[in-house]
């Protein structure tokens, strides 16, 4: 277990810091994987790629906890006196609010926004979107992809 962990620590907590962009967030996903992967390991299971095992569990860890971190968010109220500048969390919140209420002035396709809200927001799989649009889960990638690329690139701006 130890070499599985010194093997693997570096790479999963830098992935985990471009994921969340938060230390803090990065060593609590590290940790949980790695939780995950020896809990998993210590079942007996007979597994053929150690790395596809971890990559895995880290990808889905990672999606569950900002899928829930999205829901959270959208749940927020803001004080109009509070001084965002005193704290980076609640500019996070601003932020998401502003994306979720003005997803419309994204520049997005009308299924680039729709695959957005459905899997973001209501937290619908790939599956379900593409059957509630009536497309393949291979487009339903290709409009999230251009979503998040399109958010990115106004955040950024």
């Amino acid at each position: 277990m130890n070499d599985i962990y010194d093997k693997y620590y570096d790479k999963l907590f830098n992935w985990s810091k471009v994921k969340t962009n938060n230390i803090s967030d990065a060593e609590d996903l590290t940790n949980s994987v790695f939780l995950a992967v020896f809990e998993y390991l210590n079942k007996n299971i007979t597994v053929e790629k150690l790395d596809n095992l971890i990559w895995k569990i880290a990808y889905n860890l990672w999606c569950t906890k900002a899928k829930s971190y999205i829901k959270e968010k959208t749940n927020v109220e803001f004080d109009e006196n509070y001084h965002t500048y005193e704290n980076d969390e609640m500019i996070d919140k601003i932020i998401y609010r502003e994306l979720v209420d003005n997803i419309s002035n994204m520049g997005l396709t009308q299924k680039e926004e729709m695959s957005f809200k459905l899997y973001y927001i209501d937290d619908l799989s790939l599956k379900e979107i593409s059957n509630k649009l009536s497309t393949t889960e291979s487009n339903i990638k290709y409009y999230l992809y251009n979503a998040r690329k399109k958010i990115k690139e106004r955040y950024y701006e």
